[in-house]
Parts: C-alpha cells; structure tokens; sequence
C-alpha cells in the first residue's frame, strides 16, 4: 500500500500541470451545481423568510372601483377574515420644485404606517410620513433619484401638491422597484389625488388552510358582485388571488429559472466527466511501460487498479476542496444579487448543505465514472504488450496516407493535419467537449441577444410611433389629435381606445370571475401607428366591423381560434361580440384583444371619444421624444385635457418602454452569462489538458524534429497549428447546432419561465466571441507546454520515456 501511495503522490506532483488541469475540470462542474443548489435554496429561503416577516396577506386583490371604507369593514365580517386591510396606489408625477420637467412615479397609500396589518413596509431612516409629508422607496434597479430630505411636486390629473420626503421606506417581503416610489398616509394621499377608496384588498384568517381561503375567496367575489366592484388576484408572473404564506412568492418563475440553470449545470459536469475520460486515458496510455514494469515484479491488475483509482479518488478530494468554498461563496453572491434585486433583507448567512453534499458526491464519483472504461482496459494488458515499444514506428492510416498524396500543399500545414487527428479517439472526446461547450455559450449569448431583440427591434417595429398619452377620462379625438398636429416636430397622429375588459366564448351567457382579463384597443384599422406581428389569420380591414385580432398567448391559454365568436363586457358592464379573425404577437403586452375603433365606441357608447394618443415625430432620438412629450402633454393639460401620469405602457416614449420592458430580464441574463463563462472555462481548461498531454507524448518526436534542423518556433508553430484547428473545427460544428439549441431554449424553456412569448433572432455576436475566445485558448493552451517541450535538449528528448 505504502508503494501505491508513493506512485500516487509521484503521479500528482511529477506533472503538477497535468494534475491542476484535471482537478480544474472536475471542480469547475462541482462549482456549478453548487451555484445552482446553493444559490437556488438560499434565494428561496430568503424569499419565503422575508415574505412572511412581511406578515403576508393570504388574498390580495386589485379592485375596481376602489372601495370605501365602509365596504372594507363590511369584508372583515366575511367568514374566513380575520382581518382585512385596504390600501392605495395610483400613478403620479413628480418634479423637484423649481423645475420644468416631470417624472413618473408610482404613489402608494396607508392609512396609518404605525398601525400596519400585513404586507408591512419597513423603514429604513427618517419618520412615518404624515400631513402633507411622503416617504421615498429604495430603488432595486437603476439608480434612485429622491433622497431623503428633498421638497417635491406630485401630480395628478389636475392637482399639484409640494410636499417633504421625510422618510426612506422599503418594503420588508421580497419587492422589486423599477422607478421612484412615494409612500403617504391615507390623508395625504387623497389630498395628491382625490381618490378616497382603496384599490388594493388583502386579508388574513387566523391560519392559513387553502381549501378555506378558497371558499372565502369566492364568498368576498360574491359580494363584489353585488356592489358591482371588479376584482383580480395579483403575483407575478402567474396573478393569483390566494397566495399560501409558505410558499415563497413568485416560486414558480424560480424554479423555472433555476430548472433551466441547472441543465447547463449539468452539462458542465457531463463536460468534465468526457476530459476527465480522456485525460485518464491519456495518463493510462503514456504509464503503459510503468504498468508492464509493476506486473513484472509481482503486482497483480487489482493492485494496479487500486493505485490508479486512488489517484482519481485524489484528483477529486483535491476537487472537492477547492469547489465547495468557491460554490458556496457564489451562491452567496447569487443571494446578495437577488436580495439587491428584490430589496430583500439577508436575515441568514449560511452554507447549504445539500449543496456541499452534491459537489462532493461530484467530485469523488464522477471522476471515478469517467476513469474507470479506460483503467479497466489499461490493467488487462499483458506484461509482454506493455514493455515491448515501437518507437516512431506504425502502421499508417488512411488520412496519413493521404497527407502523403498530397503534394501542392505546404509540407508544414500537412504535418499539422497528420498529427492532430493521430489519436482518433481523444480528438473525437475533445471536440465533443468543444462542440457542447461552444453551443452552449453560443445558445446563452444568444438567448441575450434574442431578449433584446423581442424588447428593442420588435417591439420598436410593431409600436410605429415616438410618443403616446393616456387621457384620465375619454376626450374628444378630433380634438386631440389636432392639438397634436399643431406641433411642427409632430408627423402624424392617431387616436384610440384602449379599456379594460373581461372575455368569455359566446355560448358562456353570464359573466363569472374566471373570465379572461383583457385589454380592449379599439383602433383605425389603417393606422400606421401600429405594425402588428399576425401569427394566424388577418389583421382588421377598414369594412371590418365586430371582428378582433388577439393576442397569441390568450388565444392559445383559452383555447380559442379563428372563427370562434367571444363576448366583451367593459367595466361599465357592456358586452360586444366579436369573432376572431386572427391572432398576434407583441411584446409590450400578452392579453390585448384589437378590434375596429368604430365598432368598439358604437357599442360601448364612446362615440367619437379616445382615451390615448399616438404620436409619430420627425426626430426620433429619445431626448427629442421625450422634449416633444413633455410640450405636448404642456399644451394639453393648459387646453383642459387631463393627461395620465403614466401611459398605457408605463412610459410616454417609444424609448423609455423599449428600455423599461427588458429591465425586468436583466437579473436572468446575468446569470445566463455566469453559466455561460462557467462552460467556456471548462472547454478552455480541457482543450489545455488535451494539449498539454500530446505535447508530452510527443517528446521524443520534438527531439527528432530538432535534430534534423527544426527551430523551437517551428515546433511551436506545428503545435499551434494543433490547438487551432481542433478549435476551429469544433467552432464551425457547434454554430449550426447552437442555433436550433438556442431557438429552443429561447421560444420554449424561458418563454415558459417568463410567462412571456420571447422572438428568437440570429446575432453572430455569440459566433464571434467564441471564435475569438477558442482561439486564444487553443493558442495559450498549444503554446505553452510546446514551448517547455522545445527548450529541451535533443538528448533529453530522445531519452524521454
């Protein structure tokens, strides 16, 4: 045994190269599950600890109209409500007195923030804002503009107020913030807004029983039913009206998320398990005379299997230390990265277990997997076969043969070709390393790109305009649009309506609360403000009357198609039928239903009225859109014509809703690319491994070279020759296979997780880096043993055995 472990620690520490290249490889596969364990368990931890030290509410509801305070306590009777909370939130404007320009915001309401129910939010510095005084939230992407302090305008429709940030306030559960949030007390914000009710409901029982939140649930429908108030739950990216306080809010968007991290988890491991194969094989095959050596003096093949497994066992103990440390500190940081995202307090830092447990059963058994083919076949060889040796000599094959036909071509680049597809078997593991490893990193650039394709490209080219305003109540269109057209920068104008609505089939005749929540755009049909996406059927005709075109995934969600008719009913409760004669996609929005302006203001009774206008200017650079928002939105507000703080879209320009539609996506392509580095460090390191072990066995043919007159830089070249073309070729197969690979993992796999159709466009960005990326690594990864190699002596080389 003592002899075993002196060859095993002469094995490690002979070729230290050698050893850190394996170790690397296995530990770079246990370093990315361990990030996606890791970093899976300790996110949804600190989601679930900070949703219930939210005291979360289990319903919550978006209403409308908003409800009085009498109808809340009318609630709080309900059976199964042990007690409920309204609360408030509408859209503003906000500006620092003094200055010009406007801002969107988003202002939230309480009525006493000392005296919260559920759904809590904390404050961070200052005091509870009270008369006249607001609190500020933390912003978790993007830069926060208000500070603590700052004297302020809001606005709403027609009322301006100026009041003091006297507090920085954040939300205790997971909650992200993409712009500036106000807080207020139930007084202060309906002086800012004039709106007394509340448009959010939540409610708690004593405890939390699913089947009984549900029979409440339906109890408190029933009852807006009778009041004619609507309801929807709320959640992102499924909205639900009751949500168990012991499940982490949005689990089902994390574990799509990390399910889709973990397969590029575990092909990272698959990758280490093929170099881990040759790189044993490779050892097996260059110890061959040792092997014969150890039979000869009495080891049996048990022995010799016992030495060389444990120095795999050692390859991934070594593995195994350097992973679990680097895996847990990258989960943490994937916690902290989602805590900032989310504004989540880390009440906890630990190491997950379940993950040290998978990165250690990783590092010691899938190395073992991998070498145990090629010990198996190395220790069955003979003592005879495994001293006898040929030198430089061999049987020629066919592609050897060929090189030799071969006569116009420079005699260098020949040699490279005959010498990189020698050993046949380890060039088809490397490139299929390559290959995976290529198309891998393709896909994940891809897949970015492809995001900011469907929220830049496409979203700018079926939204054909530069501005558009929402109206708090419906004005005349005529008017509108001529105000508009005074502005010179102005090109063209449309007007539309654009309501809330409910859809159910035809033959559904009364209304119930699972009817589909759209969106109603009632437009011109020969508008040029609008280039639609048709994936079925047609887009509306200027004949057209009760027809509608709607979004592909209501259509596919309901089961709907072409030819089906469906019934409309507004908030106001009147209905239109309409048959659906196609089908689009859009990116801005997945539950818009377009159907004819006239026909939509005819039987809705809006004739002639337009709540939004769109605008197509001669600049568009998004400082001109913007100036020529806020002109426009000037000039209405002084021609009595109240505009919405915020748009249909969120935003009053082309620009700010292109760059705010993606901000949401920015969490899941950061980490798309840490996977994505991951894999590109596992293929580099294997193609070095690879490399490495060639030039070793190729000493002897070095010093032949050398002695009939070949530089060191020649010998360098020939292996650089090597190390590119196994790149290059493993380039040109994965670009073609990461396409479809890419499109997949794009329109199917966070499509589904995103709950949000994404459109898949070819960039030859991930084509490019790649290239560039496997070139410098077969370069680096050729050059530097090669270089060792030649500043041997001849006789050094010769002798080399």
């Amino acid at each position: 045994m003592i002899t075993l472990l002196n060859k095993v620690w002469f094995d490690l520490w002979q070729d230290k190269s050698r050893t850190l290249q394996v170790v690397l490889v296995i530990a770079l596969g246990a370093i990315a599950i361990g990030l996606v364990i890791g970093g899976r368990n300790l996110i949804a931890d600190s989601v679930l600890t900070g949703a219930q030290a939210a005291e979360p509410a289990h319903i919550r509801l978006s209403v409308s109209p908003p409800v009085t305070i009498d109808q809340l306590e009318r609630i709080e009777r309900i059976d199964g409500v042990a007690e409920a909370e309204g609360l408030q939130t509408a859209p503003v404007e906000w500006r620092y007195v003094g200055d010009e320009e406007w801002q969107t915001g988003v202002l939230n309401g309480r009525e006493d923030y000392t005296e919260q129910k559920m759904t809590v939010v904390g404050l961070v510095s200052g005091v509870w804002p009270e008369r006249d005084t607001i609190g500020v939230g933390q912003i978790s992407v993007g830069p926060s503009t208000v500070k603590e302090g700052d004297t302020i305008e809001l606005r709403f429709g027609e009322r301006t107020r100026v009041v003091d940030v006297v507090a920085t306030m954040d939300p205790v559960g997971p909650t992200p913030v993409f712009g500036e949030t106000f807080y207020a007390n139930g007084r202060t914000f309906e002086r800012i807004t004039g709106i007394d009710g509340y448009s959010l409901i939540q409610t708690r029982d004593i405890e939390f029983v699913q089947e009984r939140a549900e029979a409440t649930d339906l109890l408190i429908q029933e009852y807006f039913e009778d009041i004619d108030v609507d309801s929807v739950g709320l959640g992102f990216p499924f909205p639900q009206r009751v949500v168990s306080p012991d499940i982490p809010p949005a689990e089902s968007i994390l574990n799509a998320l990390f399910l889709l991290l973990g397969i590029l988890g575990v092909i990272v491991v698959l990758l280490g398990i093929f170099l881990v194969y040759n790189s044993i094989s490779a050892i097996v095959s260059q110890q061959v005379d040792q092997i014969g050596v150890m039979k000869a003096i009495g080891a049996s093949s048990r022995q010799v299997l016992v030495g060389y497994l444990l120095l795999v066992l050692t390859y991934g103990f070594l593995a195994a230390i350097i992973s679990i440390p680097i895996g847990a500190a990258a989960a943490f940081g994937l916690q902290s990265f989602f805590a900032d995202f989310l504004n989540l307090e880390i009440y906890e830092v630990r190491v997950d277990t379940t993950a040290v447990y998978v990165q250690v059963a990783i590092s010691m058994i899938a190395p073992l997997i991998a070498a145990l083919f090629p010990l198996l076949s190395g220790v069955r060889i003979t003592v005879r076969e495994a001293i006898s040796t040929y030198g430089l000599n061999g049987s020629a094959s066919a592609l050897d043969r060929a090189v030799a036909r071969a006569v116009r071509f420079p005699y260098t680049l020949l040699l490279t070709i005959g010498n990189t597809f020698r050993n046949k078997r380890r060039v088809i593991i490397i490139e299929v390393a390559l290959v995976v490893a290529g198309a891998i990193f393709m896909m994940v650039v891809g897949v970015n790109d492809a995001t900011q394709f469907t929220f830049g490209n496409r979203l700018a080219e079926i939204h054909n305009y530069q501005v558009t305003m929402a109206f708090e109540d419906p004005e005349r269109s005529q008017e509108v649009e001529t105000i508009a057209r005074s502005f010179a920068e102005v090109e063209a104008t449309d007007s539309w309506l654009v309501l809330p609505a409910t859809a159910r089939p035809v033959a559904q005749e009364e209304a119930t609360v699972t009817d589909q929540r759209v969106s109603l755009f009632g437009i011109p049909p020969e508008t040029v403000h609008y280039k639609p996406q048709i994936e079925e059927g047609r887009w509306l005709r200027a004949e057209d009357t009760n027809v509608a075109v709607v979004s592909k995934s209501i259509a596919e969600e309901e089961g709907w198609r072409l030819g089906d008719v469906i019934t409309l009913e507004d908030g106001n409760g009147r209905e239109l039928m309409v048959e659906i004669v196609g089908t689009l996609f859009d990116p801005a929005i997945n539950t818009s239903i377009h159907l004819p302006i006239n026909t939509m203001q005819r039987e809705l009774r809006y004739t002639g009225l337009a709540n939004t206008l769109w605008v197509q200017t001669t600049m568009t650079d998004a400082a001109s859109q913007t100036a020529v928002a806020e002109a426009l939105e000037a000039t209405l507000e002084q021609k009595g014509i109240s505009v919405s703080p915020s748009s249909t879209f969120g935003e009053k320009t082309i620009a700010g809703i292109t760059e705010g539609a993606g901000e949401g996506y920015a969490i899941i392509l950061n980490l798309l690319a840490v996977m994505a580095i991951v894999i590109a460090l596992v293929g580099g390191v294997g193609l070095s491994g690879i490399l490495s072990l060639s030039v070793l066995e190729r000493r002897r043919e070095i010093g032949v070279m050398r002695a009939i007159g070949a530089s060191s830089w020649q010998v360098i070249r020939l292996f650089i020759g090597e190390g590119l073309l196994l790149g290059l070729l493993s380039w040109v197969i994965a670009l073609p296979l990461s396409i479809p690979t890419a499109y997949v993992f794009t329109t199917q796999g966070l499509s589904f997780a995103l709950n949000q159709q994404l459109v898949y466009q070819f960039t030859p960005t991930g084509a490019g880096l790649w290239l560039v990326i496997i070139a410098i690594l077969a370069i680096v990864a050729s050059a530097l043993p090669a270089r060792g190699a030649a500043q041997i002596s001849v006789r050094e080389s010769l002798t080399y055995s």
